[in-house]
C-alpha cells in the first residue's frame, strides 16, 4: 500500500491541509479557529493563539531557512521570551495534529537544535503554484529561473497535455481566497517581497488558463479564472483585458461595457480613484467600435 501524500496548502493570508489520498482538507485562516473540510462536511478546528497561524505561514515560506531564532525576530518586533515562543510552537504542532493526524511524527518536528523544520509532506499551495507554473513553462520543480513561457514545454521537452495543465491551473486557482496576507497585520512578507512575489504567481497563472479558455471561446472558463486572479489583485490590467476581450468575442457589447464599469469603480474604491490604464482605454475603445 502507498504512502499517504498528505499537504498543506497555502493561499492569500490561509493554509490548508490536505490528505489526498483520502479526500480531507482543512483551512487555517489568520484567527483562531479553523475550517476542516472532509468529503464536504466541514467543523472547526481551534488555535489557541493567533500567532500559531503566522509561524505556519512563516514556515513555509522560509523551508530552507528555517529556524527559531529568525521566526521569532520576523513575527516579533522586540524580545520574546522563549517559553512564549515555545508555547505558540506547540500550539501549532497540537493543531495540525487534531486536523490531519501525522503518520509516524510531527508534522512540525521536533528537534534540540535552533532548527525548526516542517514534515517532508508538507507543501505550502504556493510551492504547488510553482509546480504548475514550472509543468508549463518547462523547468524542473525547483527551478530558480524566471519568467512566463505561457504553453510551453514540459519536462524533458515534451508539450503538457492541455487537459492536464488546465485542471492542475484549475486546481490551485481554486485555493485562492484573496489578496496575499489579507486580515492580517503581519511584519515581515511585505519587507521579503514575499507578498508581490505571491500576487506575480497567482496573477501570472490566471493569465494563463483564461488565456487558454479565450482561445476556444470558453467564455465561463475566463470570467472563473480571470476573477480568481483579481481577488489577488483588484483591478489587474492584464486580466481586466481579457475579460474585455471575452465579452467582445461573442459580441457582447453590453458586456465589455459592464465590465468597462466595473473596472472603473476598482479604480474607485480600491486604488483611490486612479485613472484607467492608458492600453485598456484603448482597447475599449477598440472593442466598441469594431
Amino acid at each position: 500500500m502507498s504512502q499517504t501524500n498528505r499537504t498543506l496548502h497555502r493561499s492569500p493570508a490561509t493554509i490548508s491541509a490536505r490528505a489526498s489520498s483520502c479526500a480531507s482538507s482543512a483551512t487555517f485562516e489568520s484567527r483562531r479557529t479553523a475550517t476542516r473540510t472532509i468529503d464536504g462536511q466541514t467543523s472547526d478546528v481551534a488555535f489557541e493563539k493567533t500567532k500559531s497561524v503566522e509561524l505556519l505561514a512563516w514556515m513555509v515560506t522560509h523551508r530552507e531557512r528555517s529556524t527559531r531564532a529568525k521566526a521569532r525576530s520576523a513575527m516579533w518586533e522586540g524580545r520574546v521570551a522563549a517559553s512564549t515562543f515555545a508555547n505558540v510552537v506547540s500550539d501549532a504542532r497540537r493543531s495540525l495534529a487534531r486536523a490531519v493526524p501525522a503518520e509516524g511524527g510531527d508534522w512540525i518536528e521536533r528537534t534540540m537544535t535552533e532548527e525548526l523544520r516542517l514534515a517532508p509532506g508538507i507543501v505550502s499551495d504556493a510551492e504547488l503554484m510553482g509546480e504548475v507554473r514550472d509543468l508549463i513553462v518547462g523547468r524542473g520543480p525547483g527551478s530558480d529561473s524566471d519568467g512566463w513561457a505561457p504553453h510551453g514545454l514540459g519536462s524533458h521537452g515534451q508539450v503538457p497535455d492541455n487537459q492536464h495543465v488546465e485542471a492542475r491551473l484549475r486546481g490551485v486557482l481554486g485555493l485562492i481566497r484573496g489578496m496575499p496576507f489579507e486580515g492580517t497585520a503581519y511584519l515581515w512578507p511585505d519587507p521579503e517581497g514575499i507578498t508581490s512575489e505571491l500576487v506575480m504567481l497567482a496573477t501570472g497563472l490566471a493569465m494563463e488558463l483564461a488565456e487558454r479558455c479565450l482561445a476556444r471561446g470558453d467564455l465561463d472558463g475566463v470570467v472563473w479564472a480571470t476573477g480568481q486572479g483579481l481577488r489577488v489583485l483588484p483591478g489587474h490590467e492584464g486580466l481586466i483585458a481579457l475579460r474585455l476581450r471575452a465579452r467582445a468575442s461573442t459580441g457582447d457589447l453590453a458586456g465589455v461595457r459592464q465590465e468597462w464599469a466595473s473596472y472603473e469603480r476598482v479604480l474607485a474604491d480600491d486604488w483611490g480613484g486612479g485613472e484607467p490604464a492608458p492600453e485598456l482605454v484603448e482597447l475599449r475603445r477598440e472593442l466598441l467600435t469594431r
